[in-house]
């Protein structure tokens, strides 16, 4: 029994592999069947069962024939290098490039072809194979040609694996080079001690072991479309990154997915999504379909020209374009693509990500183009980017890098300068003066903005201070403030903390906020609100006449003061009529106005006209230094 005991272990780890994986797929037909993997495991079943019928004749369970018995037992032998050829050749088809895969399968092939008809002929002959009264090979080349050969296959899989080490899928290096080298070994042993049980016993380990790296890469498919994960996403950048290897990498992006699952349904969304991956499999040859986030999907390839780009774009465009038919609903839909090429544009993985991310936040933000190719122009930009977020950190913790600048607000009828916006720029060594424009929006999306509101009233705080004299005809001092400074109590409490421990009457400032920040976050803002105009601090609306222009926020919000926006301003459309109406709501409504960017002197005559309080601009004045404005207030108060 010692005999068949190895083949009997063996056909038990090839019946549960196989049950398995007809579970797992009958479960989940989108996972995809590793054919290879599965003909693989047929074909070393068919090699037991030729091992069990040579050794039940040896242990003669079975009579045969002699002619019968001894075919079997050469069958057998033979059967040995064309299995180890099988398997070996499906690790060569993943290293190797086509025209050297076909040499060198022919020439496999073609040996092992006249090895097995060499060998089967000698049934009859009885030459090569001398066989004893218990089938032992005792004589003739036969027995040394099977293993000689199955060596040789073995030693040059190994080659080429050494060769084409930085070609293997990360986490496959171990796998590929221990098939061949246990194969080798075990055949050696069978040589010298005339047994193969090592040989079936290393067998059944390896399918193990490729079967635990199934199972392994089963935790990487997406369960849905059936193509790799994230994490297997993550994995082959990983393995590019490492092997240095050139690839070009598309990020496809649906837009507003979720507004198809809201119309058609969730069953109807989710097989648009296999439809998408299926189409992506055949977009681009020889390339890798990943599903990295719910909606969003990466096509991996090795490094493509620019015009194979550009022909794939172009294909990608076509069938865009077309509606899809899917679950019987025509679905129309835009997708955004970022391209990328590596290791050209990131030399890590999370790098890739955040070039990706921010390639696609480009083409979302611009509106102009839906495919984008990651250059050297965006390269530049996402730079400066970066570099405007640290200097907006450091500037955090080293409040001197905050730069206050005062744009003069004037009254309309007795041109005397009576308060005045407070505006922040960032001076930074490198950078420079970084205007609001440039670092308030990350400010915003990293929630610093809290922070810069607070450094920005304490430096106009203690510039009133400190200028006590120069400030006693000047009504207040206004500051932009956003949502998140009223996102709780516990902040507006921060800022009149602010308020109170500088001494500066609250009555001397005021806080703008813009009408659009407003309206996304009326109910959040309100109650903060209210408390700063019970203790004194004046409240304006900014930019007013942009949007929607809510009335109900006008009449419901404690707004003292309502800033008309420059759009209005320069609107000379039906001479100014649009500044004349607006000024008539707001005057009802008991509301005081300022007119900004006022430019020319017709502006200024027919902010005039409209009966508006005050004004501001470069008519007047731009935004300036500390000194700058001291000079201009000790001026007026001099008139």
């Amino acid at each position: 029994m010692e005999l068949i005991g190895a083949e009997f272990f063996s056909i038990i780890v090839v019946a549960a592999i196989l049950f398995d994986r007809w579970k797992v797929q009958k479960q989940n037909s989108s996972l995809p069947a590793d054919k290879t993997f599965l003909k693989l495991l047929v074909a070393y079943a068919g090699f037991l069962v030729i091992a069990l019928f040579n050794h039940a004749s040896i242990l003669q369970v079975i009579q045969y024939p002699i002619i019968l018995e001894r075919s079997i037992t050469i069958v057998h032998l033979v059967t040995f290098p064309l299995f180890i050829l099988y398997w070996l050749l499906s690790i060569e088809s993943q290293l190797l490039e086509r025209k050297p895969l076909v040499i060198l399968g022919i020439l496999q092939i073609g040996t092992s072809t006249v090895y097995a008809i060499y060998s089967l002929a000698d049934i009859l002959i009885d030459r090569s194979y001398i066989l004893d009264e218990t089938l032992n090979v005792v004589g003739g080349n036969g027995f040394n040609s099977t293993v000689l050969l199955s060596v040789v296959y073995c030693a040059l899989a190994l080659a080429i694996i050494a060769i084409s080490w930085k070609k293997i899928e990360l986490g496959k290096h171990l796998l590929f080079f221990i098939v061949p080298l246990l194969l080798m070994v075990s055949m050696v042993f069978f040589h010298l001690f005339k047994h193969h049980n090592l040989f079936t016993l290393s067998t059944s380990f390896i399918l193990l072991m490729n079967y635990m790296f199934f199972l392994r890469k089963r935790l990487e498919i997406d369960a849905l479309t059936g193509v790799p994960n994230q994490n297997a996403f993550m994995t082959r950048l990983e393995w590019i990154l490492k092997q240095k290897h050139e690839a070009t990498v598309f990020v496809l992006d649906i837009e507003n997915f979720r507004f198809i699952n809201h119309r058609y349904g969730t069953a109807v969304g989710d097989a648009l999504l296999q439809s998408f991956a299926t189409y992506l499999s055949s977009l681009v040859k020889d390339a890798d379909v990943f599903r990295i986030a719910g909606n969003r999907f990466s096509v991996v390839a090795s490094k493509l020209s620019h015009n194979e780009i550009v022909r794939v774009v172009n294909r990608f465009k076509v069938r865009i374009a077309q509606p899809w038919e899917v679950a019987g609903a025509s679905i129309s839909f835009h997708v955004n693509v970022a391209i990328i090429e590596l290791p050209d544009h990131a030399e890590a993985k999370d790098q890739v990500v955040d070039t990706l991310d921010f390639t696609l936040s480009e083409i979302k933000s611009r509106r102009r183009q839906p495919i984008v190719i990651y250059s050297k122009r965006l390269m530049l930009l996402r730079q400066r980017r970066l570099n405007i977020l640290t200097a907006l950190r450091n500037a955090i913790s080293n409040e001197s890098m905050v730069v206050v600048h005062y744009q003069p607000i004037y009254d309309t009828s007795t041109g005397h300068l009576v308060s005045a916006e407070a505006l922040m720029r960032l001076q930074d060594d490198q950078l420079g003066l970084l205007m609001p424009g440039e670092f308030i929006p990350f400010a915003e999306n990293t929630g610093l903005i809290v922070n810069l509101t607070e450094i920005m009233l304490r430096r106009v705080c203690t510039f009133l201070t400190n200028h006590e004299t120069a400030f006693r005809h000047l009504r207040h001092i206004s500051i932009n403030v956003s949502a998140e400074d009223f996102s709780s109590s516990d902040m507006a409490r921060r800022l009149l903390d602010i308020v109170d421990n500088s001494g500066v009457k609250a009555s001397r400032l005021s806080f703008e906020m813009t009408e659009s920040l407003l309206l996304e976050s009326y109910e959040t803002v309100k109650n903060s609100w209210g408390a700063f105009a019970q203790r004194g601090i004046t409240l304006a609306l900014d930019d007013f006449g942009t949007g929607y222009s809510n009335l109900e926020a006008l009449v419901n919000m404690p707004f003292d003061i309502v800033k008309i926006d420059r759009s209005v301003v320069s609107n000379s459309t039906n001479n100014f009529e649009l500044i004349t109406l607006i000024s008539v709501v707001l005057e009802r409504l008991g509301k005081s106005m300022i007119a900004e960017g006022v430019e020319t002197q017709e502006q200024v005559e027919f902010v005039r006209a409209a009966g508006i309080d005050c004004m501001q601009g470069y008519f007047f004045s731009k935004p300036v230094p500390e000194e700058h404005f001291l000079n201009l207030l000790r001026y007026d108060n001099a008139k």
